[in-house]
């Protein structure tokens, strides 16, 4: 059983809207599920045939492919998964605590390994088989960093084009989980080339608990969870001087604990600027970004309901399309992960996405 940090790490949070909701009622099963969704929204599942280890990852579009962590902690194998098919494969093991993984444009697949090792790795299918097991395919990427040696619990998410935040594009921003005060945003330039931390000194962003999931809000700011057990801050991080780093003066708490009594699991911000995020229950819950973000609040409400006793994961797979409700194709979909009773972990996800009205006939609107 994980009790330590690395365990604490997979608490990812879900942030919700502050509109009142019609709620449709859905019947519970064994497996997740959502239990009460917002009009204009409908959800499915994905199975994944083993227990979610709580990390996902997409690749670009228009593929239709992600891949996602299985197994428990001390053996985990990486699944592909087929969207359109429903088909899995395992395409990489002998990992022992996946902590994230993100995927490039040209298909590179990085992984935070915290088991024993806290060593970033790079997957390239060099022999084009759709795996990563011939040799040379997995290799380290970079040492673990300066300040204490550990990526616990960092999830990975990947800077866009335009350098946001003055982050170059195309690196890698990591949240890692080491608590108290001590966390930290880490990004790592030029992860196909010579890796390298920016700045190289100092890590991007600290002064964080554990990780609560992190990502880009439409203008390029970052929006960060900063987590405990039963507490947690969801902050605004805008780099105003567009240096290499957050300095003084550069965040904003937009959610204060107060409002975060069941902390803070995991994170994702929409293209319409709302933030959706997961706490230590089956609530998904979701906020608007209060601008300008250095000065703004929000209370976050309710969006959905899950059976799940933990949310873990919280992910859009492409933030930069709509997500908004009846919204036409193509849409974003939130993906949910995470434990049912007794802290069993799913073996499926949760897929949320805009229900699209104009694709509805007109008997099927009237039966």
């Amino acid at each position: 059983m994980i009790c330590n940090r690395k365990f604490i790490s997979r608490l990812r949070p879900i942030v919700a809207c502050a509109t009142i909701l019609a709620y449709a009622s859905i019947s519970p099963a064994e497996t997740l599920q959502a239990l009460a969704l917002p009009a204009g929204y409908t959800s499915s599942t994905v199975e994944l045939g083993l227990p979610y280890a709580g990390a996902i990852a997409f690749a670009p579009a228009p593929s239709t492919r992600f891949y996602a962590a299985v197994g428990g902690f001390g053996s985990m194998d990486i699944l592909s998964v087929d969207t359109d098919t429903g088909t899995t494969r395992t395409v990489a093991d002998g990992f022992g605590s996946i902590g994230g993984m993100a995927v490039l444009a040209n298909g590179d697949l990085f992984i935070a390994e915290n088991f024993t090792s806290d060593t970033l790795y790079r997957a390239r299918d060099l022999d084009l088989d759709g795996k990563f097991y011939s040799a040379g395919e997995v290799t380290e990427l970079i040492a673990p960093d300066f300040h204490d040696g550990n990526f616990s619990g960092a999830q990975i998410i990947i800077a866009p084009a335009g350098n946001p935040s003055g982050i170059p594009s195309g690196s890698l921003v990591l949240q890692t989980a080491d608590g108290g005060t001590s966390g930290e945003l880490l990004v790592i330039q030029n992860p196909t080339g010579t890796a390298s931390y920016f700045p190289t000194d100092a890590p991007f962003a600290d002064g964080l608990a554990y990780n609560g999931g992190v990502a880009f809000e439409p203008g390029g700011a970052l929006i960060v969870g900063s987590a405990g057990f039963l507490s947690g801050e969801i902050l605004a991080m805008v780099n105003t001087n567009n240096n290499d780093r957050i300095d003084a003066g550069e965040r904003n708490v937009v959610v204060p604990s107060i409002s975060l009594g069941l902390g803070v699991s995991d994170l994702s911000v929409s293209a319409e600027s709302v933030v959706y995020f997961g706490e230590n229950s089956g609530n998904l819950k979701s906020f608007n970004l209060p601008y300008p973000l250095l000065t703004g609040s929000a209370v976050p409400a309710q969006f959905a309901q899950t059976n799940s006793a933990y949310l873990s994961t919280v992910r859009l797979d492409f933030p930069e399309r709509t997500f908004a409700a009846n919204a036409a194709s193509p849409t974003a979909k939130l993906y949910l992960g995470g434990y049912l009773g007794g802290f069993v972990p799913a073996s499926n996800l949760i897929v949320i996405e805009p229900l699209n009205t104009a694709a509805v006939t007109d008997w099927q609107a009237f039966e």
